[in-house]
């Protein structure tokens, strides 16, 4: 890993994180928060409730983000010990060479992702305010994510530390608004779906929402200072983040005939919050996957030995994702969070397999293969393939728990059958007291 950028000014992109650059809880945790509080979460949420009862779809969307604080955890804990952001760890299991790969596949298709978020933005703002230009809007929502994205960790500290607690009290604002509408009690509570769907599904559709976040939290807790930080991270994020939006938007769902709280609270006459609602969610949870996404060409570009910043790479990618939103090339979200999915969760099941299993927990030095990682290709494609051909309501866990038991076996065959070891340099754990 070379410092032919400086590794402070460009955000530790390809460096660990020294421990004298780390963050206090709510540095990370505030984060966390903005980053899962998103306009999916009320989506989510609405779904959920039009083929459940009340108390079921509260239910599935609790236990679906108390997976995804498992994975956060597991993901980040990793981050926190290394220093590392997630696709530079990639390199201890793929490889310096074989990094470059996973590197781009997951960079191109965070940038598709991102421009959906950015039509959402643009569309929905059009519904509320029909006279704002659409072009404009995604112009301006842009310029507003590229300004936090381009400062690294700290912008997105700065805008989240705001938004976090913003939308918190908007979100309990419009629940309280909901309960005071006439009938709205007695809907809740004698609420029956005409079409049901299984608790299983339920939760499958709060998980998968966030899951794919959920592989890469190396990028936030390598800042963090202790374990608790992260845990306590994970819990804000999922819980008291993407579960309270969606749990409200349950409830708005039933009760106001609306899970998307934008559209609720502009129906209630609070336009102004409902536009800010619209803005922060999505600026939180966009400039965090633009950050992830130019860590992931950084890492790749000082691999293959070009010297470009991390910030460069932002700036990039705004540009494609704005374009992809303007040409109307992100239109089905469901099938881009499908590939998003279904490409980084078996990339998780590895990671955690190759830290808590293959080598202890303990282990302070890991070796970066300076070619290929085999095992680390082989699980990846066969976890991918294996996924997209099961009919599981949560594709992308059933990808994390193939990969993270198929990478266990391939290592297995490779060191005690075909007696292989990679060689290459050496990565240190920094000594954390």
């Amino acid at each position: 890993m070379s410092n032919n950028i400086d590794q402070k000014a460009n955000d530790y992109a390809t460096a660990p994180v020294p421990l004298s650059e780390r963050k206090g809880f709510w540095g990370t945790a505030a984060v966390w928060m903005g980053w899962c509080i998103s306009l999916s979460a009320f989506l989510t949420g609405g779904t959920i409730a039009a083929g459940c009862s009340l108390g079921t779809a509260l239910a599935a969307v609790f236990i679906g983000n108390a997976i995804l604080v498992v994975i956060g955890v597991l993901c980040g804990i990793i981050g926190y010990r290394t220093g590392l952001t997630t696709y530079t760890i990639y390199r201890l299991i793929f490889g310096e060479k074989g990094n470059v790969i996973v590197s781009t596949v997951m960079a191109i298709s965070l940038m598709a992702f991102i421009g959906v978020l950015m039509d959402s933005f643009a569309s929905t703002l059009h519904g509320l305010l029909p006279w704002f230009p659409i072009p404009v809007a995604t112009c301006l929502f842009a310029a507003c994510i590229l300004s936090s994205a381009i400062n690294g960790f700290k912008g997105l500290r700065f805008i989240s530390v705001i938004a976090a607690p913003a939308l918190v009290i908007l979100c309990v604002l419009c629940f309280v608004r909901t309960l005071m509408q006439p009938d709205a009690i007695s809907t809740l509570t004698t609420w029956e779906p005409e079409t049901t769907i299984t608790f299983v599904t339920a939760v499958g559709a709060a998980t998968s929402t966030w899951i794919g976040g959920a592989t890469k939290t190396a990028d936030l807790t390598r800042y963090s200072k202790k374990i608790s930080h992260v845990v306590g991270g994970a819990a804000l994020g999922y819980l008291a983040g993407a579960g309270l939006f969606e749990g409200v938007a349950v409830v708005c769902a039933i009760g106001a005939g609306d899970g998307n709280l934008v559209n609720v609270m502009a129906s209630l006459g609070m336009l102004v919050p409902a536009v800010f609602v619209l803005g922060l969610a999505l600026w939180t949870t966009t400039d965090n996957n633009i950050y992830s996404a130019a860590l992931a060409f950084t890492d790749m570009s000082e691999i293959l030995h070009l010297k470009i910043s991390r910030k460069i790479w932002v700036v990039v990618c705004v540009a494609i994702a704005l374009v992809v939103s303007l040409l109307g090339l992100s239109n089905n979200f469901k099938v881009w969070l499908n590939i998003i999915g279904t490409t980084s969760g078996p990339l998780a099941g590895i990671m955690i397999s190759h830290f808590f299993i293959i080598h202890k927990w303990s282990a302070t030095e890991y070796t970066i293969p300076s070619g290929f990682g085999i095992t680390g290709f082989a699980t990846w494609i066969l976890s991918f393939l294996i996924a997209q051909s099961t009919t599981s309501p949560i594709p992308t866990l059933t990808s994390i728990l193939i990969s993270f038991v198929l990478y266990i076996v391939m290592e297995l065959l490779a060191r005690y059958v075909f007696h292989y070891q990679p060689k290459g340099s050496v990565f240190r754990i920094q000594e954390n007291k």
